[in-house]
């Protein structure tokens, strides 16, 4: 009976011990704030009032065997909260929830102090949010449906398990798709993030 609780004991702190460098894929779980900070340009006396948003999805993490390496792609709800400021003072909404998909490299730098169970962690990737709002037909701007952006970042990843990250996402091209007696407008959908990832083997 001694003999068995040793044995399972020795292959139980193997498997834990070997647990790390075995994973690879990962899934979790991605939630977060986030600040709306577009420019609007050739928009006349039109401005944009920016306010906080938040997000929230799912994602999978492949780490490369024996590095820092790895690689993320999650779908997420977005709330990209701002709104139209028009001439007159009123406000008009041109679409503020999205499907968000980002893909991020990033890196991994463990500390040996900590025993390796703290990394400081920078990423960047594409990303592309998909309006999901019906505008009306006589608003005064309208957005692109896809809008694709770029995210930097900055974290860090404990036990490999909490990942807490902050970072910003560029605008690429013009989100806007047209204009009242504007056909030069040009808006980008910039943003702070701040995310907390929960991640686990499968």
């Amino acid at each position: 009976m001694k003999k068995t609780i040793r044995i399972l004991t020795l292959l139980t702190l193997v498997i834990v011990s070997a647990a790390p460098s075995i994973a690879q894929l990962r899934y979790g779980f991605r939630f977060g704030g986030s600040f709306a900070t577009p420019s609007l340009r050739n928009a006349k006396d039109y401005k944009l009032i920016n306010r906080s948003g938040f997000s929230g999805g799912m994602m999978l993490e492949y780490t490369l065997p024996e590095t820092g390496a790895a690689a993320d792609i999650a779908v997420l709800f977005t709330r990209y909260s701002t709104r139209l400021e028009m001439p007159g003072g009123g406000r008009m909404s041109f679409g503020r929830n999205f499907i968000e998909v980002p893909l991020h490299l990033k890196y991994k730098f463990w500390l040996p102090a900590f025993s390796n169970t703290v990394a400081p962690v920078v990423y960047t990737g594409p990303s592309l949010m998909i309006k999901t709002d019906r505008v009306k037909d006589d608003s005064p701007m309208t957005t692109m449906r896809l809008q694709p952006g770029w995210d930097v970042g900055v974290g860090i990843d404990i036990i490999n398990f909490i990942q807490v990250t902050a970072g910003y996402r560029f605008g690429l091209g013009n989100a806007v798709k047209s204009f009242p007696e504007r056909s030069d407008a040009v808006m980008r959908t910039n943003g702070w993030n701040l995310s907390v990832s929960l991640l686990f083997d499968f």
